[in-house]
């Protein structure tokens, strides 16, 4: 395993040491940093006896396939200076991740009523087995990569390049008969090529073909024949799961998705794991439309008269992958602070968070919900 794991420490010491190295960085006790320790303090003390996250919210996630996979990819990416990780639980966290890939190299089917999003969790138990992992985790890898590739929609499958989800990846519906693609979106295909990214997986046409997707939920002026005054570089979420654009709609010659802050982090993130630099266009205008839209407590472009109150729903989220972006960009100003401000209003008594709103997005549960506060305070 990683060398920075070291022994396990009491949770009271590994506040009080998370805080202390953090004020030896910094050179101050700073509003993030206890609220950081707080919460990591927290997910730890959630992990289940098997090594797993299991959900006490939602049903969905209770096999702990999802969860686990994010959960500990997010807490063994808080930098060495804030704290000691604790051996014993990453070793368990590791196995359970280890013992819950099939033959396929899937997680996310060990359940026989519900099928726990096997894209989402395959890719953040590759992240987590390519960074933590050991020499013996080479050939579960190399599975796990070929079932990945194995479900982006293209013409293996059955999906042509005039396809609106040729490029794209979604849940890992499992029997989708050939030229059907299930659910697919923005969201699930940057997790993917991240992954891909990460795992050192070398085909450029996987990642060429996933750019025919991500153009597609841009809005570029090359890509159709609409006003330029209708483009402005921002993305939404999905061109085949139409009802899922939580901005909606605009109705000009075709209906025009508007644009929203957290597909637009989302699009940014996997323009650049597909393999764009930061001066491309398509980064340069996904840039331009986050620095014209840098509200922190909702994410923009969602109007506020939304009847599904999405603006509410995905708080956390928004906070998380606005910060992932903001630290891939080396983004100045005093955007820690300000989160920092906006979590201390919200965490409880146990270090956790909980979104009343969230239900939709999953961010009732405070698993997820803290996870995405750790994600967006550290790395």
């Amino acid at each position: 395993m990683a060398s920075r794991m070291t022994s396990t420490l009491p949770n009271v010491l590994l506040v009080a040491l998370f805080v202390q190295c953090s004020t030896q960085r910094s050179g101050v006790d700073s509003e993030g940093e206890v609220i950081l320790a707080k919460a990591c303090q927290f997910l730890w003390e959630s992990q289940g006896s098997d090594g797993g996250w299991h959900s006490q919210v939602q049903g969905q996630l209770r096999s702990g396939e999802a969860l686990t996979p994010y959960i500990l990819f997010t807490l063994m990416s808080v930098p060495d200076s804030f704290y000691s990780l604790p051996t014993e639980q990453v070793k368990k966290g590791v196995k359970f991740i280890r013992e819950h890939i099939n033959a396929e190299g899937a997680l996310g089917f060990s359940d026989p009523d519900i099928v726990e999003y096997p894209n989402y969790s395959t890719a953040y138990a590759l992240r987590t087995l390519v960074r933590f992992g050991s020499e013996e985790d080479s050939a579960l890898i190399r599975r796990m990569t070929e079932y990945l590739i194995d479900q982006q929609f293209v013409e293996r499958r059955g999906i042509q390049p005039e396809d609106p989800a040729y490029g794209s990846w979604g849940f890992g519906e499992p029997n989708l008969k050939k030229g059907i693609v299930g659910h697919v979106d923005l969201s699930h295909t940057r997790r993917v090529l991240q992954a891909l990214r990460e795992a050192g997986y070398s085909g450029p046409a996987a990642f060429q073909k996933a750019k025919a997707f991500l153009h597609l939920t841009q809005k570029q002026p090359k890509r159709s024949k609409l006003p330029l005054s209708r483009y402005d570089g921002g993305f939404h979420f999905s061109s085949v799961v139409l009802n899922a654009n939580k901005a909606g709609f605009e109705q000009d010659s075709v209906l025009v998705f508007r644009s929203y802050a957290t597909t637009t982090c989302d699009g940014l993130l996997a323009l650049l794991a597909a393999g764009d630099s930061q001066t491309d266009k398509e980064v340069q205008d996904a840039i331009s439309w986050l620095q014209a839209h840098p509200v922190l407590e909702y994410p923009e472009g969602i109007p506020e008269d939304d009847p599904g109150q999405w603006r509410k729903v995905l708080f956390f989220y928004h906070m998380s992958v606005r910060a992932e972006v903001y630290r891939t960009l080396r983004w100045e100003g005093e955007w820690r602070k300000e989160m920092s401000k906006l979590f201390a209003q919200r965490q409880r008594n146990d270090g956790s968070f909980s979104n009343p709103f969230g239900g939709s997005n999953k961010e009732d549960d405070p698993l997820l919900a803290t996870s995405f506060v750790v994600g967006a305070l550290s790395r």
